[in-house]
């Protein structure tokens, strides 16, 4: 099998993990918004984001370092001076990095006016633990190409620490310290078995870990983590401004509305994300820059033209939604949900738009953009939440995308640029726009009916006005028809 072959392959096993990850949030959501009050709600949002920030810190990007380095070790017949060193080495700053989490949170319990808070947190400083060292040896899994095996472990982890958190909060610790204890005792579990995994490698001994190892690794991996850092910053720091301006209750109504936005954008970013890459790599190494140009203007086309009517179409059926899968007692974050949704579409599109700093090997230009786009996401937020609340929140965060969208394509494109088809995208934004109109002019009774009304009725319109305005969808339609008759023929 050749080289494409086997990176096709593999990538879309990642694709069906990633698909059944991004399911279990999905159907978490609506669980959690009902099992939860909107306060306690916006705590677990506020635990979790912290803990995602953590993980990605103390990790020192050595999972990235594992995938880069492994082939080599294992070339050089190394590879349990390499496993043992990155494993024992992240292993004493995770413990490390937990136990000075632990100190903090006493030292600064005082400001968080809310004893569960502390204890939430400390919870979280464990977790961290158990969570750094499963990504490290689940890194290893991936860098010897044991997709299948990964895909297990990383759906396993996802369900099972999802339902041993909600069975805990439901019958035994009842409420959020219930559910982070359940997902404590199932990533420990989960970490257990890991490291059984890996019983064959472990060669814990101090002869056994390298300086040279450790150090090259964290240099190569740490100046990733500011990428990540800076991605998570984007997306989260307003939690922390709204708790600290409007508290817990604001918190779980923004988080909820947020929420929803993220699982609808992210079941088309992340199969675009996983699948784009290897194929525009190959048609630039075999055909060059002009297919590859070609590739990017056909893609970006198309995408945003299933990418508008999802946003048009979700803000229009939003109300009924969120009453639906969230409760009524989270209607209120209906009025972020546009300004959400619509700055995770324009960021969704720099996944296509970013790709010239990709190709020529110019990621620090990526992680300056993302630095200097979370400080003015923080300091929009400071002006505009004590404000407008958690809509000035939501139109920071909008803000903020659209400020790194620009910058970001700007830089790419004096890179590797692409002709953008506005005449087309201009065309599937008015159909969008008039599927809108069409599927807000539509009540027939409750929630339930009135989406799933809604959303055939917006599909019919919207691919009616496609087809009828857009000449080649029709040409390609009518050919597709045609070469399907002669088959039956």
């Amino acid at each position: 099998m050749s080289d494409i072959k086997t990176l096709i392959k593999q990538s879309s096993h990642y694709f069906v993990g990633q698909a059944a990850i991004l399911a279990a949030g999905f159907l978490s959501f609506p669980i959690l918004t009902r099992i939860f009050s909107v306060s306690d709600y916006g705590l677990m949002s506020l635990v979790t984001t912290t803990l995602f920030i953590a993980v990605a810190i103390v990790k020192f990007g050595i999972p990235n370092s594992i995938v880069r380095f492994y082939a080599e070790y294992k070339a050089a017949d190394k590879l349990p001076l390499f496993f043992s060193t990155l494993f024992l080495g992240i292993s004493g700053f995770a413990i490390l990095a937990g136990v000075c989490f632990i100190l903090a949170i006493q030292a600064c319990k005082g400001l968080f006016h809310d004893e569960n808070l502390t204890i939430l947190l400390t919870i979280a400083a464990l977790l961290v633990v158990t969570s750094c060292l499963s990504d490290v040896l689940m890194s290893f899994l991936r860098a010897e190409q044991r997709t299948k095996l990964y895909n297990v472990f990383a759906i396993v982890r996802r369900y099972v620490t999802l339902a041993s958190g909600i069975a805990f909060a439901l019958y035994l610790i009842k409420g959020v310290k219930g559910f982070f204890l359940g997902q404590l005792l199932t990533g420990t579990s989960i970490l257990v078995v890991l490291l059984f995994v890996f019983r064959n490698n472990l060669e814990l001994r101090r002869e056994n870990v390298s300086k040279e190892i450790f150090t090259t690794s964290l240099r190569f991996g740490f100046p990733l983590v500011w990428a990540e850092f800076g991605h998570l910053l984007l997306n989260y720091v307003d939690r922390y401004l709204i708790q600290f301006y409007l508290g817990a209750a604001a918190l779980g109504m923004y988080t909820a509305g947020y929420n929803l936005a993220t699982h609808i954008t992210e079941v088309l970013i992340c199969p675009l994300n996983y699948a784009m890459t290897p194929i525009y790599m190959s048609i630039l190494v075999k055909k060059g820059k002009k297919e590859t140009k070609e590739f990017f203007t056909n893609i970006f086309t198309y995408f945003l033209m299933i990418l508008l009517p999802v946003i048009f179409g979700s803000i229009a059926v939003g109300r009924d939604l969120i009453s639906l899968l969230a409760s009524t007692k989270y209607l209120e974050a209906y009025k972020i949900l546009s300004y959400i949704i619509v700055g995770q579409a324009v960021y969704a599109c720099t996944i296509i738009l970013n790709n010239g700093l990709f190709i020529n090997k110019k990621t620090y230009i990526y992680n300056n953009i993302m630095i200097i786009t979370s400080i003015i996401n923080i300091i929009l937020n400071m002006i505009l939440i004590p404000h407008s609340g958690i809509t000035g929140a939501a139109q920071a965060t909008l803000l903020s995308y659209i400020i790194f969208a620009v910058i970001i394509t700007f830089y790419s494109f004096k890179e590797f640029s692409f002709r953008i088809d506005f005449h087309r995208i201009l065309l599937y934004a008015g159909s969008s726009l008039l599927m809108f109109f069409a599927v807000k002019s539509t009540i027939v009774g409750s929630s339930l009916l009135n989406i799933l009304v809604q959303v055939v009725v917006g599909i019919v319109v919207y691919i009616t006005a496609v087809v009828l305005l857009d000449g080649e969808i029709r040409r390609t339609l009518l050919t597709a028809i045609a070469n399907a008759n002669n088959r039956r023929a």
